[in-house]
C-alpha cells in the first residue's frame, strides 16, 4: 500500500512540474506623426515666461493638420505613466493650461519636418508648487476638420510632457510604501520559480515633483549580499506627481539558490539628507521541492495513521 501511494504522489508530481510553453506575441503598430522632445522641465517664477521648442514630422500621412491642445493628465498609479483626462468635469489642480500660449495649427506635408514654437508664462498670482499636462497634436486630413469629441483622428496622437516647478513654498513627504517582488505579472512572498523584478512603492503627498532615488539590496537566508542595484536612473531621475503613487522597477536575476531572501531598499529624495528604509521577506521554493515537500508530509501522515491503527489494534488484543 505504502509503495502505491508513493508512486502515484511521484506521477503526480512529474505532471506538474510540467508547464506549457510561454509563447511571446508582438503586434506590429507605429504612427506617421512624431514629436521631440517627449518631455520638458521648467522651473518658473509668476510672471516669468519661456519659448518650448517642438518639432514635428509627418513621416508618412501627409498633407495633414497637425492640431495642438493642452490635456490634463494624473499618474497611473504605477508606471508613472501619464493618464490622460478626457471626461468633460475631469480638471487637474495642477493644469498648465492656463500657461500655455501660441498652440496653433501645424500644416506637414508628406515627410516635412517643421520646428515649433510654444509659449509659456505664469500668471502673477500662481502659488507655489508643481503643474504640469502634455501638449498634443492630433494629425487631421488637409482641408478637412479636427475629430469631433470620442472620435479617431487620422493616426495616434503625440505629445510632450511639459512639468512646471513654481518655486516657493514647497512641502517635500515622501512615503517609501511597498517592496514589489515579481516573477512574470504575478506579485508576491512566495514563489515557486525564480521572481525577476523588483519594484519600489512610492508615494509623494508634498505639492512639488518627488525625485527619488536609492539603493535596493538582497540577502539570502545566510545573510549574504547577493545583489544590489540602484532604483531610478540617476542620470534623469524620474518624477513622482503630487499626490500620487509610482513604483520603481528594475529587472533583478539573482535569485538562484532554494531558500528565504532578505530585500532592503534605501531611499533619499530632494537633497538627500533623510534615508527612508523598508525591508521584504520572500520565499523561493521550486515547484519540485514544494511537491516533494508535500508526498513527504503525507507520506509521514500516512505512516503515523497505520501506527495508529496497529496500536489500536495491538491493543484490543492484549
Amino acid at each position: 500500500m505504502t509503495r502505491r501511494l508513493i508512486a502515484a504522489l511521484t506521477s503526480v508530481m512529474l505532471i506538474a512540474t510540467m508547464g506549457p510553453a510561454a509563447i511571446a506575441q508582438q503586434s506590429p503598430g507605429g504612427s506617421g506623426l512624431s514629436i521631440s522632445p517627449t518631455l520638458s522641465e521648467y522651473t518658473l517664477s509668476p510672471n516669468q515666461s519661456t519659448k518650448l521648442q517642438l518639432t514635428l514630422k509627418d513621416a508618412a500621412l501627409g498633407p495633414v493638420i497637425a492640431k495642438g491642445e493642452v490635456d490634463d493628465f494624473v499618474s497611473d498609479g504605477s508606471t508613472g505613466n501619464p493618464k490622460i483626462l478626457t471626461g468633460p468635469n475631469e480638471q487637474s489642480p495642477n493644469s498648465i493650461k492656463k500657461f500655455v500660449y501660441d498652440l496653433n495649427d501645424v500644416s506637414l506635408d508628406r515627410g516635412e519636418q517643421k520646428n515649433v514654437t510654444v509659449s509659456i508664462q505664469i500668471p502673477e498670482a500662481t502659488p507655489p508648487g508643481a503643474y504640469f499636462g502634455i501638449i498634443r497634436y492630433k494629425a487631421v486630413p488637409a482641408g478637412s476638420t479636427a475629430p469631433a469629441p470620442g472620435q479617431v483622428a487620422l493616426t495616434a496622437s503625440v505629445g510632450t510632457v511639459v512639468l512646471i516647478t513654481v518655486p516657493g513654498n514647497l512641502r517635500e513627504q515622501v512615503q517609501l510604501s511597498a517592496i514589489h517582488v515579481i516573477r512574470g505579472s504575478t506579485d508576491g512572498s512566495i514563489f515557486f520559480g525564480k521572481p525577476n523584478k523588483i519594484g519600489v512603492e512610492i508615494k509623494n503627498f508634498g505639492n512639488g515633483f518627488a525625485r527619488p532615488f536609492g539603493t535596493v539590496e538582497v540577502q539570502n537566508m545566510f545573510g549574504k549580499a547577493v545583489g544590489s542595484f540602484q532604483f531610478n536612473n540617476p542620470k534623469q531621475l524620474g518624477n513622482v506627481l503630487p499626490n500620487s503613487t509610482r513604483i520603481f522597477t528594475d529587472s533583478f536575476n539573482q535569485f538562484n539558490q532554494i531558500g528565504r531572501y532578505k530585500i532592503t531598499a534605501n531611499v533619499s529624495y530632494g537633497t538627500g539628507s533623510q534615508i527612508l528604509t523598508l525591508t521584504k521577506t520572500i520565499w523561493y521554493i521550486p515547484v519540485w521541492l514544494a511537491i516533494a515537500v508535500v508526498i513527504l508530509v503525507l507520506v509521514l501522515l500516512y505512516l503515523a495513521f497505520r501506527a495508529y491503527r496497529r496500536y489500536n489494534r495491538d491493543k484490543r488484543h492484549s
